[in-house]
């Protein structure tokens, strides 16, 4: 698997606030890079990304995810201002 960039990170966001993806899948994606013994994300910013994006699926309650919309839409934005 390729090295995850911001555009990537962006993406996945995006789908998730649209529908397309859900948030389980978006933070098995991210927890691939992040949990390994041996990160291979050499850009920092993609990094702490990652680990942010990480616990998108963090619920707050039975049914209420901790990170809600609005914070995906400011991480989005704040990966936006990286590239």
């Amino acid at each position: 698997m390729n090295e995850p960039n911001m555009k990537e990170v962006i993406e996945k966001l995006e789908k998730v606030l649209s529908g397309d993806l859900n948030r389980e899948d978006v933070s098995d994606w991210a927890e691939f890079y992040v949990m390994t013994d041996e990160p291979k994300v050499n850009d920092e910013n993609v990094w702490e990304m990652l680990k942010t994006i990480s616990g998108i699926d963090i619920l707050d309650s039975p049914t209420t995810y901790y990170h809600n919309q609005e914070d995906i839409k400011e991480w989005i934005e704040k990966a936006k201002g990286l590239l």
